[in-house]
């Protein structure tokens, strides 16, 4: 990896990690916290997106729908989630939430090349204690 890749990913982590934080102390209930958040990104993206509107010819649009619905649906139910939490439990909501969303692509790459290394196994069964200890 390069370290231009490590760097979005960082701060891509720093954003993700820092942005549910404050939409809790945002005093909107999650659906309305969903809207309110889907229509900001949509914006800030928006130019972004426009020079490369050339490729939506080349979609796959059966996948790109089912990646947007199940992603309406995790954000409905994730600012569900943080709307209804105290200040107090939402870090360990926060981090169960992660841990599954973590395992996804522990699974996947399962699948795809057979095998699970014993440094990635062990790195999991951290975030699984993890999670555990901090919902105690």
């Amino acid at each position: 990896m390069d370290k231009a890749q490590i760097l979005r990913a960082l701060i891509a982590g720093l954003c993700f990690g820092i942005w549910p934080l404050m939409m809790n102390k945002g005093g909107l209930n999650g659906n309305l916290a969903s809207f309110v958040f889907a229509t900001i990104a949509m914006l800030c993206i928006a130019p972004f997106a426009y020079s490369s509107l050339g490729e939506l010819g080349n979609a796959r649009w059966v996948v790109v729908i089912s990646a947007g619905i199940l992603g309406a649906i995790g954000l409905l139910f994730f600012t569900s989630m943080l709307t209804k939490s105290s200040p107090t439990n939402v870090s360990s909501l926060f981090v169960t939430m992660v841990v599954i969303q973590t395992a996804i692509p522990i699974i996947y790459q399962l699948v795809v090349t057979g095998g699970m290394t014993v440094t990635k196994g062990v790195g999991f069964g951290f975030a699984v204690l993890a999670a555990i200890l901090l919902s105690l």
